[in-house]
């Protein structure tokens, strides 16, 4: 059989690739045990979606919100440097590339502080916290955060 396709050069057709910018979610699995998490979770995503930069151009054209994971911090290792994180996952839009370097920073705090905000509706102890990821379209990483840099600079890679 080998010997067939390398003479005959028959091989497996390439999978097919979805068309356009519809990609399939980055992680197959996003099953929320917690109703009160998946609707706050679907907030979080609505939200998200809203800004849109002149032109109808849109800030991010992706929202993943993925069920709450123990998290470790970057301080350390072990169990007691967890915690458990909601990630939310941001991939930019047409519109990113409008903002200056100064708005893009603005933007990812200020979404990070809504949705720690919409996060405490959940009055738990200890409160659920996001962990921020905005990426491109490509798949590179320009933020990953679980708390705010005091020094103002959250996003790396997009100067």
């Amino acid at each position: 059989m080998l010997a067939c396709a390398a003479v005959l050069g028959c091989t497996r057709p390439p999978p097919e690739q979805p068309a356009g910018n519809q990609l399939p979610p980055a992680y197959a699995s996003r099953h929320f045990d917690d109703p009160d998490v998946r609707a706050l979770a679907d907030q979080i995503e609505a939200q998200a979606l809203k800004p849109i930069i002149r032109d109808g151009r849109k800030l991010f054209s992706r929202v993943e919100v993925l069920p709450p994971v123990p998290t470790v911090q970057p301080y350390g290792v072990g169990l007691f440097q967890q915690e458990v994180r909601l990630p939310v996952i941001l991939t930019t839009g047409p519109g990113w590339s409008a903002l200056t370097a100064k708005q893009k920073e603005a933007q990812v705090a200020r979404d990070f502080n809504e949705f720690s905000a919409i996060l405490l509706g959940l009055k738990r102890d200890p409160p659920l916290r996001p962990t921020l990821t905005v990426q491109t379209p490509e798949g590179m990483e320009l933020t990953w955060m679980n708390r705010l840099d005091p020094s103002g600079k959250n996003v790396h890679g997009d100067e």
